[in-house]
């Protein structure tokens, strides 16, 4: 296992005690966070809170810090489905003695996704003259660190979903949904894609927020859905000239990511032929991605 070397002291075992995350569940009860999120879709926030506890003067004794040190706790959470990163939290801690801190945040569901990572770091706050040779001197020098992790979506690929009242925003008031695609193909994926779901069909809510608990009637919605956006995803990426099969795009990228959907699904098969196929025989361009998905298959 890899471990991290760092070029000064640090806090003391036990100088900080941290038990782990809660998460304040839609219903309002507060439950330990689990590694895995099954059910969670993008309309969901996640709250979470926790309490430490800090007894700074052996942090900074076992740290090589002077009584005056300042210290910070903060919490920075990361997301693979959306490559955002913010600071969450974030307490100064000055004086002596032992403080309990509460922390507490909440991760909006649309900036989420995939793999969400949680850093709990107790820090120097400022920068000083430290007479300890080996003793931290920078501002956000790590004297303790704790890391969650929680898995909010298995491999199947999902968009940021948002329910709309299709006739109020000015949509086809009786269509199910509409997948709303940026033009940059340099942003990041989960900005520039969302799945608008009306709010006046039932049915098509209730499939996609089910997830893996879905009847037989709502996975066969579910597989519409999927083969209606990987088509939309496809066409975009063909009916974008500058796009082409050497483009190169950072990972997470929209870019990236329609590429990445073609080799996917069309694996071997140029843009150049699909440009081909979609001009001079639309239907047989839409057979062959409800073929590469799989609508309605067996497995569905």
């Amino acid at each position: 296992m890899n471990r991290r070397a760092y070029p000064y002291r640090r806090a003391a075992a036990g100088s900080v005690t941290f038990g782990q995350w809660s998460l304040k569940s839609e219903d309002g009860e507060v439950v330990s966070l689990p590694t895995f999120i099954p059910d969670w879709d993008f309309q969901r926030d996640l709250s979470l809170e926790t309490v430490a506890s800090v007894d700074l003067d052996v942090t900074r004794a076992s740290s090589g810090l002077p009584p005056e040190a300042e210290l910070a706790l903060s919490v920075v959470w990361s997301s693979t489905g959306s490559g955002l990163r913010r600071l969450a939290d974030r307490v100064a801690l000055h004086g002596e003695g032992t403080r309990s801190v509460p922390l507490s945040f909440t991760v909006i569901g649309r900036e989420s996704g995939g793999v969400l990572s949680v850093d709990t770091q107790l820090v120097l706050a400022k920068a000083l003259d430290n007479p300890d040779p080996i003793g931290p001197r920078r501002a956000g020098s790590v004297l303790w660190r704790h890391q969650s992790v929680v898995r909010l979506q298995g491999d199947a690929s999902q968009f940021p979903m948002a329910v709309v009242d299709f006739k109020s925003a000015g949509y086809p008031e009786r269509a199910p949904w509409y997948l709303d695609i940026g033009p940059n193909l340099e942003a990041a994926t989960m900005g520039a894609v969302v799945l608008l779901v009306n709010s006046d069909t039932p049915p098509v809510l209730n499939a996609l927020r089910r997830a893996e608990k879905a009847s037989y009637a709502e996975r066969l919605i579910q597989s519409a859905v999927r083969q209606d956006v990987v088509r939309l995803m496809i066409e975009r990426a063909v009916t974008d000239e500058e796009l082409t099969d050497t483009s190169r795009f950072d990972p997470d990228t929209l870019g990236h990511t329609l590429l990445g959907l073609l080799h996917t699904f069309l694996p071997g098969t140029s843009l150049t032929s699909l440009r081909m196929t979609r001009r001079t025989d639309p239907a047989l361009f839409s057979a062959k991605i409800q073929h590469a998905v799989g609508l309605f298959s067996k497995e569905t």
